[in-house]
C-alpha cells in the first residue's frame, strides 16, 4: 500500500528501516497481543538485536501504528506494574496484507533486475 509506509525516497534507508521495524511489529501482534519488552525481544527473529535496540524507537513506532489505527493498546495489570498490552486492529491486519503484497511485487521486480544484470555480465 502506497503512504508514508511506503519504501520511501533517497538512499538514507530511515524510511525503509522504520517501515521494516512497523511491519515486523504488526506481524508479532497477529500472533498475539504484546508489550514493549515482549516485542523488542520478538523482533529479534527479524534480524534486529535487541540488545542494540533504542526502546523509545520501538514505543515511537508503536505509538505511530496506534496513531494509525493499525494497534490499539489496553492496561494489563494483572501480573506486577500495569504494563500497556498491543493488540493488531483489523485495519492493522488488512494493511499488513497490502504490505506483505507490495514486499513480493518488490521482490518479483528485484529479481528480474537481478537476472539481468547477471546476463548483461556475462555478455560483456
Amino acid at each position: 500500500m502506497p503512504g508514508r509506509h511506503g519504501f520511501g525516497g533517497g538512499r538514507g534507508g530511515g524510511r525503509r528501516r522504520m517501515f521494516f521495524l512497523e511491519s515486523s511489529l504488526l506481524v508479532l501482534l497477529l500472533r498475539e497481543p504484546g508489550y514493549g519488552y515482549s516485542l523488542t525481544n520478538g523482533l529479534e527473529e527479524f534480524g534486529f538485536q535487541p540488545d542494540l535496540l533504542d526502546a523509545s524507537v520501538i514505543y515511537r513506532a508503536l505509538r505511530d501504528l496506534e496513531a494509525e489505527g493499525l494497534v490499539s493498546d489496553s492496561w494489563d495489570e494483572s501480573l506486577g506494574p500495569p504494563r500497556r498490552v498491543y493488540t493488531i486492529t483489523q485495519e492493522g491486519r488488512t494493511t499488513l496484507a497490502g504490505w506483505i503484497e507490495s514486499l513480493r511485487r518488490n521482490r518479483k521486480e528485484i529479481e528480474v533486475l537481478e537476472a539481468a544484470c547477471e546476463a548483461a555480465n556475462k555478455e560483456s
